[in-house]
């Protein structure tokens, strides 16, 4: 009996801080989903946009589709040049061919393998890059930003 008490008293704080949080700091998804069933137009219409974006860098596109229909082409379309992987791979095939790269070509190249999963093509790309263009700190951020 003694051992109630203490058992309830920490599963309802438990409950309270996972509402506390849920309320004050939403994560992304819960963020766009409270925008998406929003009665406001544009807000509900962001909101929709924000969570088709996360399905799509999360490689949801199965569920991604199904909000497709009630969102801009233009912006769809545009999104998916940037994140479908067989456009990603694209990008990547048309920047090895180039024999001259520049410091801008392999940062390109970086953030394309990054986005396909090829953390060490990755890190290899970026350091080509540094070593092109030393004092940029956009490449010093690009590699320990993959390098994580």
């Amino acid at each position: 009996m003694k051992l109630k008490l203490p058992i309830i008293l920490i599963l309802i704080s438990i409950i309270s801080l996972n509402f506390y949080l849920l309320y004050f700091s939403p994560d992304k998804y819960t963020q766009s989903k409270s925008k998406l069933s929003s009665l406001v137009g544009s807000t509900s219409y962001l909101g929709r946009l924000d969570f088709w974006h996360l399905l799509v860098q999360n490689g949801d596109w199965s569920n991604a589709a199904t909000l497709e229909d009630k969102l801009n082409s233009d912006q769809v379309t545009s999104y998916k040049l940037s994140y479908l992987p067989q456009e990603i791979q694209k990008r990547i095939d048309n920047l090895d061919i180039n024999n001259q790269k520049t410091a801008d070509d392999y940062v390109e190249l970086a953030k394309s393998q990054s986005l396909l999963g090829l953390s060490d093509q990755a890190i290899d790309s970026i350091k080509k890059a540094h070593q092109l263009d030393p004092v940029r700190s956009d490449v010093d951020r690009l590699f320990y930003s993959i390098s994580q």
